[in-house]
């Protein structure tokens, strides 16, 4: 019995291996040729970009470089009505009326304020890491990144006070994190006191605010990082950005920008319509109110110190197009019931009357005196944007930092709307538009979802009264949904509206969790689906993944592209892709076709003739390795060919805080005049061959100083992958010694 065990472990191990050697073989080598006679139509210059709102604490909390949440005591929080961020040590009064700014009327006032503390918690992380559960102990503790080294300059604003103030940064122990400045504050009316901390610790931290003897009246508390991008410079006259998530959006170098929502563009009630003219000028002036994201246990406030003035300048500086999402004066029908109501109203349970009614609870209506102020408004941002400094708007757009117009050619009219009250309006607001800007290219919707009766209504409409419009389709999906519709533009009218793909992104169902489920397999699935979007890149000009930001353990949506926490960014293997798209494609689409039984790997060919440079896109889906050699075919003498790739032998391969584990690395090909690509299972592979006279190799992207990896994702995999083979190993030698041992009992 023992000798059939051993003989049948030896015959696995010898299988074992044999199936490695074999799984080691390289692949058969495929001939592509790819002909420069072959370009069929031009690619949109706009295709790939980014699209920014504030979910996720994305922008409040993230982007926005102020560390002090509910920065002017306007928000209150939930059923209770607390006050979000602070903690008292003792009494205080939230007084309402006479404060800084009409619209910002609540400050505090504190009475006998000697030896009273308050302090700031910043943006707290809500949840269990990688959960929904929520963590009572990170929702109530400081999480504000305070780093050695970085001075902060605090900022608030104080009336009818004189006493003495001690302002410091401390962790939850009590500890100090920085120096304690002391400053004198006497003043009847409101004004605003500034001095610098000094951090000498790396901790989460806190706020922290002494007062002397005397009663205090203050508000509008800021807390800016002194490296924070934008600090101090012309061009952000109010505001600065976190760096790192600059330099995360920067180095993905978008053509375009979509802000500010999504959802938030439109608001939750007639009473908190998106309004524009309240995001900007002076911080103080912005009119704050609840970010509709918020929930039962999530505080979540919009200061706009990121408004309006600030998306633009943001674009400016990311050479990207701006392209704000306006509401045509509609809330968001996701939060109003709209479609029950609908039915309710076809199926006769309400009257036309009433219906009627509703529609006047959910949306402006044309021709009312509300609808005028409204379109104005729309008209205003259009001259704010690109407006001489002679104009009323061009003027506020000067004043707030930059006399020169913005260039402002599209505006979304609409975020996920439809039905007859989104047509009704739309066809109002667009005609107002059109008639005194008739350069600027309208964005439309199709709604929220990517098929389905609303779907196609929707576009039945658009194709005949918007043809000259661009329409903004958003859909979530699973990963394998991508690779099924992978000709889905293929079938779309090419003279008919074009399409602007605002929000996608792929799920991974069942590999990873909450947070992890931004892995490599979604990258793949949306990488293959991204060469469709270049091969009909005459029919889709724009395209965005969203959403781009989400606090770690703060979040609303699972799968997003760029993860933080106070101290840190991550950037998941979809945040590689499109980068890598985003730098690394032609003018004009090459059609080129690969071998038969090459089923799940996706192939895009585009140039850009101008800079001599080809891009050759493979995204291997499968888990078998490939190769393949391409001759190319007209374009004269290859100066130089390298290969990009992102890949891993896991799809559940990503990237976590305080963990890397795949990253895109690039590699000079062997041969240039007849270049091969080994794509290896699980892989997106961008080829570049520089030819003809860009002998300086002018124009070809310079990819970024990547981060250090780990190759295992978790301990226990690191356990497995080193034990299992030893395991193996002394399992098989122990095997051999019994063998060999009994041999030479029988030869004795």
């Amino acid at each position: 019995m023992l000798k059939k065990g051993v003989s049948l472990v030896l015959a696995l191990l010898l299988l074992l291996g044999t199936a490695q050697m074999a799984f080691a073989a390289k692949p058969a080598v495929q001939t592509v040729t790819i002909s420069a006679d072959n370009v069929s139509h031009r690619i949109s210059d706009t295709l790939y970009g980014a699209f920014i709102e504030d979910i996720n604490f994305a922008v409040e909390g993230g982007l926005n470089a102020n560390l002090v949440r509910n920065n002017s005591f306007e928000y209150l929080h939930g059923e209770a009505r607390i006050l979000s961020g602070w903690e008292f040590d003792g009494q205080y009064i939230r007084k309402y009326g006479n404060g800084i700014s009409d619209n910002n009327p609540a400050y505090i006032y504190m009475p006998d304020a000697k030896d009273r503390t308050v302090k700031n918690y910043g943006f707290c992380e809500y949840y269990d890491y990688k959960t929904y559960d929520v963590n009572p102990k990170s929702k109530d503790a400081g999480s504000m990144g305070v780093k050695a080294g970085e001075v902060y300059t605090l900022s608030l604003w104080f009336k009818e006070t004189d006493t003495t103030v001690n302002a410091y940064l401390e962790n939850d122990k009590g500890e100090k994190l920085s120096d304690t400045v002391t400053f004198r504050v006497q003043t009847a009316e409101w004004a605003k006191y500034t001095v610098d901390l000094s951090a000498a610790k790396t901790e989460a931290g806190m706020l922290g605010l002494e007062f002397g003897a005397g009663d205090g009246s203050f508000d509008f508390v800021c807390l800016y990082p002194q490296k924070s991008y934008g600090y101090d410079a012309d061009t952000w006259k109010y505001t600065s950005l976190r760096q790192d998530l600059f330099d995360a959006l920067s180095e993905m170098h978008p053509a375009f920008l979509r802000f500010p929502g999504g959802c938030v563009a439109e608001g939750d009630s007639l009473e908190n319509l998106f309004n524009w003219k309240d995001t900007i000028g002076p911080l103080e002036s912005r009119k704050q109110f609840y970010n509709l994201w918020r929930n039962a246990e999530l505080d979540y406030n919009n200061s706009f110190s990121v408004g309006y003035h600030e998306y633009f300048q943001l674009c400016e500086d990311l050479g990207a197009a701006p392209v704000p999402i306006l509401n045509v004066g509609l809330i968001c029908q996701a939060r109003c019931g709209y479609d029950e109501t609908y039915a309710k109203y076809k199926s006769g349970e309400m009257t036309a009357e009433e219906w009627e009614e509703y529609l006047d609870t959910i949306a402006l209506r044309p021709g009312t005196e509300e609808w005028d102020n409204y379109v104005q408004d729309i008209l205003d941002l259009i001259e704010y944007a690109n407006g001489d400094v002679s104009t009323e708007w061009g003027a506020k757009r000067a004043e707030n930092g930059h006399p020169a117009p913005f260039g402002l050619s599209y505006i979304g009219l609409g975020n996920e709307n439809w039905g007859e009250v989104y047509f009704r309006n739309l066809q109002a607001l667009k005609a107002a538009v059109n008639e005194k800007y008739p350069d600027i290219t309208v964005i439309t919707s199709a709604g929220p979802v990517s098929s389905g009766e609303q779907f196609d209504k929707s576009w039945e409409i658009l194709s005949k009264d918007y043809a000259d419009t661009v329409v903004d389709e958003h859909y979530y999906q699973d990963d394998w949904w991508y690779l099924e519709n992978i000709d889905r533009y293929t079938r779309y009218d090419r003279d008919g509206a074009k399409v602007f793909l605002g929000e996608y992104a792929a799920t991974s169902r069942g590999v990873g969790t909450l947070q992890t489920k931004s892995n490599l397999k979604a990258a793949l699935s949306e990488a293959a689906y991204m060469t469709s979007l270049e091969k009909n890149g005459d029919v889709v000009v724009m395209a965005s993944y969203a959403p781009l930001l989400a606090k770690s353990d703060a979040q609303q949506w699972n799968i997003n592209l760029i993860w933080f926490d106070a101290y840190s960014v991550v950037h998941t293997p979809s945040y590689y892709t499109q980068m890598l798209f985003m730098n690394n494609t032609g003018t004009d689409y090459i059609e080129a076709e690969l071998p038969d039984g090459n089923d799940g790997v996706y192939q895009s060919v585009t140039v850009d003739p101008t800079q001599e440079i080809l891009y050759i896109k493979l995204v291997n889906t499968t888990g078998e390795d490939k190769a393949f050699t391409y001759n190319l075919d007209g374009f004269g003498k290859v100066n130089y060919a390298d290969v990009l790739t992102l890949s891993d032998s896991r799809v559940s391969a990503c990237n976590e805080l305080g963990k890397t584990t795949v990253v895109p690395t690039i590699k000079k090909a062997e041969d240039m005049e007849t270049p091969t690509v080994e794509a290896a299972g699980y892989s997106v592979n961008i080829l570049r061959v520089v030819y003809g006279g860009n002998t300086k190799l002018q124009g070809l992207y310079k990819l970024p100083k990547m981060p250090e990896t780990s190759k295992y994702y978790t301990p226990l995999e690191r356990v497995l992958v080193i034990a299992v083979p030893a395991a193996a190993g002394v399992f098989a030698a122990g095997a051999a010694a019994i063998v060999y041992l009994r041999r030479k009992k029988k030869q004795k």
